[in-house]
């Protein structure tokens, strides 16, 4: 899987698609940010904090709710990455949304923005949010060998859930 072929197709299908939009009354936004800067594609992920409210100690994109003050969700999407990772927005190039996706319980709506991040700087973690920022190679997720039981295992990690169901949307859109 190389990095201009997939993103590429990426860039040209986001582009040309209207993504299913859920109505729901509380909206949050993942960034999905892929690192293409010459080496293996990968997927920057990250483990939360085990004192959150909600979600503790899952895998995740950096990502959370809508606010007043975010001009829409690719706004929302990049503001969490920036706060909970230290990914300035200007080191991402918006490639487009999926399809929103529930959370568990179906009160939230969840749109995945998918981003391109060419150069990727130092990441800051926040630790009030975030354990740990680490990555993913694209293909090792690719592989359908590499999944178990919907959820899949890196570096003492484990993938499941929306997480898993977004990465599943991110390939079923760049095949």
């Amino acid at each position: 899987m190389t990095g201009e072929g997939w993103i590429g197709r990426l860039r040209e299908v986001l582009a040309r698609r209207a993504p299913r939009v859920l109505e729901r009354e509380a909206r949050a936004a993942v960034l999905v940010p892929i690192v293409d800067d010459g080496g293996p594609l990968r997927l920057i992920l990250t483990r939360r904090t085990r004192h959150l409210p909600t979600h503790q100690g899952h895998v995740a994109f950096p990502g959370g709710h809508v606010q007043a003050k975010d001009r829409d969700v690719v706004a929302t999407a990049l503001r969490e990455a920036d706060e909970e990772i230290g990914l300035a927005p200007d080191r991402v190039e918006v490639l487009g949304p999926l399809d929103d996706l529930l959370t568990h319980d179906g009160r939230v709506a969840v749109t995945p923005i998918v981003g391109r991040v060419a150069v990727l700087p130092v990441l800051r973690p926040r630790p009030e949010e975030v354990d740990r920022v680490f990555s993913i190679p694209v293909a090792e997720l690719a592989d359908p060998g590499r999944w178990v039981d919907d959820a899949f295992h890196h570096d003492g990690e484990i993938l499941w859930g929306l997480s898993a169901r977004i990465v599943a949307s991110l390939f079923r859109e760049g095949r």
